[in-house]
């Protein structure tokens, strides 16, 4: 097979996919090969910074290992097909500003193989695994020969060599070929724009014999992003709950939950010409392109579509959700521990709590001791023992069993709740618990007629009969966070806003995008209160929307460039 030497490029680390090219020599516009069939490009790659703080367009640079490049692949198309690839080694060097969209950039020279056709570049820092070169430059995913794929093939080879621990970032953070648009939005309607293709157009005539003439003339800037989100979670709220009843709390930590378990090497924008110019009644943001350019006629896009986004119930996340779940280990909530998970979207018909990512925050009442609610009153918790003499005095209450006793105590005497029954709980870890048995002890045995009849042996059923309890575990209560995408200025939403049985009144325009995670988006969630107790064990997601009349946490979410998007949170 000839080779060629690719262009040089510069390969910035942004989130999108572009190129540009600068005047150089006169080759007549065709690839130049040397006699041993190589070419050289030059190539710009360019790191991305992460949206944040909730609206678009606010950048953070994030932490030194969240743009480190430990490996990077090259992957031609050629006529919109893998033709081969190539490992680069790049140097990448600090550019930018703290307010632009670009952290770190590299230039390279690239030896490709001789090829003919329409010629397009993808760019993949740190695989993780996923890709390999074998010798003439073909790629291989999960060891399997990629080529001939077209991108969305590439894609799909990608989702069946994913591992069970489902996250590209154990080696660096994933990062490929990002998606932009040619059109301002933000404060000026979009309606124009169209998607700058991640593939990028490799310009024949930048293909030269020598090295030398290739460093002196670029070929393409590429732009890639973070194939995965970033959440962090900072707690300001250790205190007294706000519902009035004086419980007291601390904030333990958090956890991810209801993450995606597939993700796409490159973001898909199909329904780009849907939700492009989306803006709600009540907001001035056209929300999904971004109002800062990153280079000339290019801005962000913030939305796509994730492999499960107009599916329901169908699995595909992994949730630690149950009846009687708990999260021993969680995360600190300092606002610095950062957990990272594959993008998961939705349309609007599917936002709903089972197909959304979430947080869950841990937080302790009573010292860390357990304790016990009964019949669902969150407002006041019951020590262990004083439970079982509430359980015992229902028991008293019930008519069947306050007539055996009647008929069975001696005269002069009478039960009492508080000494003479000996109780049993059920054993689930947390959660729904039940009485086990509930029997006489000793000194209630003493108050009986020497002839009293078989104490009954559905006592434990009688008194399930008449409470509820819940047990919460060293006395931890857990709280679901689902995580915000737009804020409410660019997505506001509140009970009175529609009427009718549904939540969203089928309006992607004003709520599409509420909530959702987006790759190369962090979301920096502020624990700011906690309004009450919260629920013993960690609740199943649900088929219904996130948005109700109700909540008990009170939380900021900012998403962070990366894309940085903060939510503000009351628990």
């Amino acid at each position: 097979m000839k080779k060629v030497k690719l262009f040089s490029f510069a390969l910035a680390a942004l989130m999108l996919g572009a190129c540009s090219s600068e005047d150089g020599i006169d080759n007549g516009g065709q690839p130049q090969w040397n006699d041993k069939g190589k070419g050289y490009i030059n190539l710009a790659i360019q790191l991305p910074t992460q949206p944040s703080t909730r609206a678009n367009d606010n950048f953070d640079d994030g932490t030194p290992a969240e743009y480190e490049v430990k490996d990077a692949t090259l992957i031609l198309f050629v006529n919109d097909v893998v033709n081969s690839a190539y490992n680069m080694d790049l140097n990448f060097s600090p550019e930018g500003t703290t307010t632009d969209n670009i952290t770190t950039t590299a230039k390279i020279t690239q030896e490709i193989n001789s090829v003919s056709g329409d010629i397009k570049a993808l760019v993949v820092l740190n695989n993780n695994g996923l890709l390999s070169i074998a010798e003439g430059g073909i790629l291989n995913v999960n060891g399997a020969a990629a080529t001939g794929k077209s991108l969305s093939e590439l894609n799909d080879a990608v989702k069946t060599a994913i591992g069970t621990d489902y996250s590209w970032h154990d080696d660096g953070l994933l990062m490929s070929n990002a998606i932009m648009a040619d059109a301002q939005g933000g404060t000026v309607d979009p309606t124009s724009a169209n998607v700058v293709e991640p593939l990028v157009t490799i310009d024949g005539s930048k293909i030269f014999k020598t090295k030398a003439e290739a460093d002196a003339n670029p070929a393409a800037t590429i732009y890639v992003e973070r194939a995965e989100a970033k959440v962090t979670v900072k707690n300001g709220a250790n205190g007294t709950v706000t519902d009035g009843s004086g419980l007291t709390y601390t904030i333990d930590g958090w956890a991810l939950d209801n993450t995606n378990q597939t993700n796409k090497l490159v973001r898909d924008v199909t329904d780009f010409t849907t939700w492009k110019a989306f803006k709600a009644t009540r907001s001035t943001d056209y929300r999904f392109i971004g109002g800062t350019a990153i280079a000339s006629g290019l801005y962000r896009v913030y939305w796509g579509d994730d492999y499960n986004y107009n599916t329901t119930g169908v699995g595909g996340l992994t949730t630690v959700g149950g009846e009687h779940a708990t999260l021993p280990d969680v995360n600190p909530a300092n606002g610095e521990y950062a957990a990272y998970c594959f993008e998961n979207t939705t349309d609007l018909a599917n936002m709903l709590e089972q197909n959304l990512t979430r947080v869950i925050v841990k937080a302790t009442f009573n010292g860390g001791t357990e304790f016990y609610t009964v019949d669902g009153d969150r407002s006041d918790i019951w020590q262990v023992a004083d439970v079982k003499k509430e359980v015992a005095a229902r028991l008293l209450n019930d008519v069947t069993f306050n007539a055996w006793a009647k008929a069975n105590v001696d005269q002069g005497k009478a039960l009492s709740s508080d000494t003479d029954f000996d109780v049993t709980f059920s054993t689930e870890a947390a959660g729904k618990r039940t009485v086990a048995t509930i029997v006489l002890n000793e000194s209630g045995k003493g108050k009986l007629k020497a002839d009293a009849a078989e104490y009954p042996t559905n006592a434990a059923t009688l008194a399930n009969d008449h409470i509820t309890l819940e047990y919460y575990a060293n006395g931890v209560a857990y709280y679901p966070v689902y995580i915000r995408h737009f804020d409410e200025t660019q997505t506001p939403w509140d009970a009175t806003y529609e009427t009718g049985n549904s939540i969203y009144a089928n309006k992607s325009d004003e709520y599409l995008g509420r909530y959702g995670v987006l790759r190369n988006n962090w979301y920096e969630i502020n624990v700011q209160s906690i309004k009450s107790l919260g629920d013993p064990n960690v609740t199943e997601v649900t088929p219904e929307p996130v948005d109700k009349k109700e909540s008990y946490i009170s939380v900021d979410i900012n998403v962070l460039s990366w894309a940085k998007r903060s939510q503000n949170v009351d628990l």
